[in-house]
Parts: structure tokens; sequence; C-alpha cells
């Protein structure tokens, strides 16, 4: 591969940056809706991410430890509870996109040594693993390292 060579990726294929070329089939060139510099966009709704050397990147996926009806639990120890008929749509290596539209991100904070909360309709865990009934309707409007706030205005101190 020559240094400053990048891969020619359009609607009906790739030219590599060694030179090989990669033909699209008619259907694969007709899900292309748009191609840009950094990525593409297909008719069926998925996102390709292009490298800095213009060719798909591939990802590495995460896995769930453990999926329940009720749960989740990822193979980084962070646990989400899940609202009734919630499933895991996307899975990507920093993170997982649930039918919802909620995003759970992979990465932990780096401040905070302590494990991350579990919140659900009914209940909360904190860091600490205090857990609180919460009454319906109230949710944790803002989590901090060492506190939490309820919607409702109650304030929840976290003790290490």
């Amino acid at each position: 591969m020559v240094v400053g060579a990048h891969a020619e990726f359009g609607k009906h294929g790739i030219v590599m940056p060694d030179g090989n070329n990669v033909q699209f089939t008619h259907d694969q060139s007709e899900n292309i809706l748009l191609i840009g510099p950094s990525g593409a966009i297909t008719a069926d709704g998925k996102h390709v991410q292009l490298t800095l050397d213009g060719i798909p990147a591939t990802r590495a996926k995460r896995e769930v430890k453990l999926e329940g009806p009720s749960g989740v639990i990822f193979v980084d120890g962070q646990r989400r509870l899940l609202p009734p008929g919630v499933k895991i749509v996307l899975m990507t290596k920093t993170g997982a996109v649930l039918s919802n539209g909620d995003n759970v991100q992979f990465r932990k904070k780096r401040s905070s040594p302590l494990i991350d909360s579990i919140k659900g309709p009914s209940g909360y865990i904190t860091p600490t693993g205090k857990v609180f009934q919460l009454p319906p309707g109230v949710t944790v409007a803002i989590e901090g390292d060492s506190s939490a706030l309820l919607s409702d205005g109650t304030a929840i101190q976290f003790f290490r």
C-alpha cells in the first residue's frame, strides 16, 4: 500500500488502497442512499462508517452476559432494567441502543470506583448498594459521584 493512498468508495463498489476492486451487487448498489467522506447511509437504515483509508470500518461487538425479559447484564458489569417489551436493537464496541431509544454506554466513569447504579421505573439502587423504592411517577433526575436528585426534589446521599 502506498503511503497516503486511500480507498475510493462509490455507489457501485470500492477501489481498495492496494488497487483491488470490490464490485457491489445490483441490490447493494441500489441500497446506498448517500455517500460522504466519513460514511454511507443505506436505504435499509444502516450507517456504514469509513476508516481514514476510506474503507468500511469493522467493529468488534460486545456481548451481553445475561439478557432476560426485565433486564440486561452487559459483559462490562453494567446492569440495565428494561421496561416491558424493550429489547437490544444494536450492539457496538462502545454501547448499545435499546428499542425504546435509550442508549447504554459501555465506558464507565473514571472518577468513581463505585459500581454503576441501577435505575428502574419503581426503584433505584445506588452505586453503594442502597435500595430505594420510588413513588409512582418519580424518577432519578440527575446523578453525580456522591448523590442523586429525584424528580420530586428528594436528595439521596451515597456513603462509601
